[in-house]
């Protein structure tokens, strides 16, 4: 049986190793952290279980449902039936994206041109639009920015600001203007094009740590593997074109026959040295901002909100708290959690009628790097799952998936790197 080692513990090197597992390999996990999870994981937080950021899946994300089916965890999430999204304003009025009714793609148009935020005019604009996608090579988009590609597609700035800048930030945590057009036309078509379960919101009933890395850890270790936690990989020596040996805080391993490295940028280059050929400040990041809130009683009836034109994107609803979401949030990083609290609480009261005496506590949590800002010009410099070194194989949401930096990319990267191995 051969042996394969797998360096992170993320939605990524866990992928990797549940589908070399189940292939018949012989596999070791190695976690710098005592948790699995890499930077979507669990913690208790004032006797509730709370994720480190709210995590959303899409029926388009068809690798991440397959792993989690093959790991058993399918079950434990929440699925719309169909595309149901309600918007709110300053003023606390709603609007929605509701395809309810009618059958796809009906239905998809019907909730477009029934979001009456926006101008008929403006509406018959973003069925255009995304209709044009349908014969558009996401190639033709290769050096655009989203905003560049809006502007050529008539897409005003009230589209954009209560539209695509809601969809574009939630999807690529960065701003339309610093974004790809090609990466984004990817996910549009995903999303639209493939079928009304595409276009549906998946949410984990169970905390991520609970819904993902607990049954990954058993699917592993069941089928022989083991997981070590607590144990930092601090160097790859290499010889011939081979990884030779793996040193870590505890020991030296030579005893393998391949190797997965499933982390970071940073990470991996200052583990590979020169062999790898990684500029990894080549890579910028962007921070996703995760401000946890318990009520007095909490009122709110439906599992998530949108807020247009507000600091804040988004607000879910997990019953024993509330969870609010500013994504593309570089420039409050370095404020204090007093500060940041302040415009949350500030625009909780606007949009939903949340009043500071209803608050009895909350939690502010900032994921630094928490996605890598998919620009033009760095999706162009994302590597390959090979890297050239014979036993040597990448993975990771920041390599070179044609996806975004999301769970659905780290999960693909993952498989992918699996089935280098496997199919050798």
């Amino acid at each position: 049986m051969k042996k394969c080692i797998v360096i992170g513990g993320g939605f990524s090197g866990l992928a990797s190793a549940v589908y070399l597992s189940e292939s018949g390999f012989q596999v070791e996990l190695i976690e710098a952290s005592r948790k699995l999870g890499g930077r979507a994981y669990s913690f208790k937080d004032s006797d509730t279980t709370v994720d480190n950021g709210q995590h959303i899946l899409m029926g388009c994300y068809c690798e991440t449902l397959n792993f989690l089916k093959l790991i058993g965890a399918e079950s434990s999430l929440k699925y719309q039936k169909y595309l149901d999204v309600c918007f709110l304003t300053q003023d606390g009025r709603e609007y929605k994206l509701d395809a309810g009714k009618f059958i796809y793609p009906f239905n998809l148009i019907y909730s477009l041109l029934n979001y009456k935020y926006l101008s008929v005019l403006n509406r018959i604009r973003i069925i255009y639009f995304i209709s044009k996608l349908l014969i558009t090579p996401v190639k033709q988009l290769k050096n655009l920015s989203v905003f560049q590609w809006l502007k050529t597609g008539r897409q005003n700035k009230e589209i954009r600001k209560a539209f695509w800048e809601i969809i574009a930030v939630g999807a690529l945590n960065t701003n339309i203007k610093s974004a790809s057009a090609e990466i984004f036309a990817s996910i549009l078509k995903k999303i639209f094009f493939r079928g009304n379960f595409s276009s549906t919101i998946i949410l984990p009933a169970l905390p991520l740590s609970t819904l993902y890395c607990e049954p990954a850890k058993n699917f592993i270790e069941n089928l022989g593997g083991e997981v070590c936690l607590s144990e930092t990989v601090q160097e790859i020596k290499f010889a011939d074109n081979n990884v030779e040996e793996i040193i870590t805080n505890k020991r030296i391993i030579n005893k393998f026959d391949f190797v997965i490295a499933a982390v970071p940028p940073a990470s991996l280059a200052l583990i590979a040295k020169e062999q790898i050929k990684l500029q990894a400040e080549d890579f910028v990041f962007s921070a996703i901002i995760n401000i946890h809130i318990w009520l007095k009683k909490n009122s709110l009836k439906k599992d998530f909100y949108g807020f247009i034109d507000s600091p804040v994107h988004w607000v879910f609803n997990n019953k024993t708290h509330i969870t609010v979401v500013i994504s593309d949030a570089n420039y409050l990083v370095d404020e204090k959690k007093e500060k940041i609290f302040e415009i949350v609480k500030e625009e909780l009261y606007k949009y939903l009628n949340i009043k500071e005496s209803s608050i009895k506590q909350y939690s502010v949590i900032k994921e630094k790097r928490a996605t890598f800002v998919p620009s033009p010009v760095i999706i162009n410099k994302r590597p390959s799952t090979r890297t050239g070194i014979n036993n040597f194989f990448l993975a990771g949401d920041w390599t070179s998936t044609s996806l975004p930096s999301t769970i659905e990319s780290a999960v693909l990267s993952g498989k992918l790197a699996a089935e280098e191995i496997i199919f050798r």
